[in-house]
């Protein structure tokens, strides 16, 4: 599959998930009364994604931007695993919050980028990928007094 044709699939699926992005937002609230609602930052974020895939696509249509080369079939493989995590994210968030979501998701796409379990992965990796989400998450809660998905496990 050539490269340029793969982008243009790529970019209407990411054009079709910012829409559901931006929906999902819309159904958590976008704003209690003077502070932004639960579906503040998925609406910007969506909306983000669905501006800036437009944009790659027509770019890549009008052929401002044309990519030549073809694929392997390890890259093929590795961007349709991270689609498939993305679209985990986004059914497991309801079920097991965003933290913990996030947290399977950055460990999981680090792995599918660049396969390797060897103790200097882990040693960086781990720490970043449960730190992060749990500053981000003390963030919007504590700081920015903005809910966020917790599930059932309330974190």
């Amino acid at each position: 599959m050539v490269a340029n044709r793969l982008d243009q699939l790529f970019a209407v699926f990411l054009i079709g998930f910012g829409g559901y992005i931006v929906s999902t937002g819309f159904d958590y609230g976008y704003m209690r009364d003077t502070t932004p609602g639960p579906g503040y930052f998925p609406i910007l974020i969506g909306a983000a994604i669905i501006v800036l895939s437009i944009v790659n696509l027509a770019r890549s249509l009008m052929r401002i931007e044309d990519v030549k080369d073809t694929m392997s079939r390890i890259d093929i493989l590795k961007a349709g695993m991270l689609t498939g995590l993305l679209a985990g994210v986004v059914l497991l968030t309801p079920v097991i919050g965003l933290m913990l979501s996030t947290m399977l998701f950055m460990l999981a796409a680090a792995s599918v980028i660049r396969p390797s379990f060897g103790r200097s992965f882990l040693v960086r990796t781990v720490p970043i990928c449960i730190l992060v989400p749990i500053i981000l998450t003390y963030m919007f809660t504590a700081l920015l007094r903005v809910p966020v998905p917790t599930g059932i496990f309330g974190f």
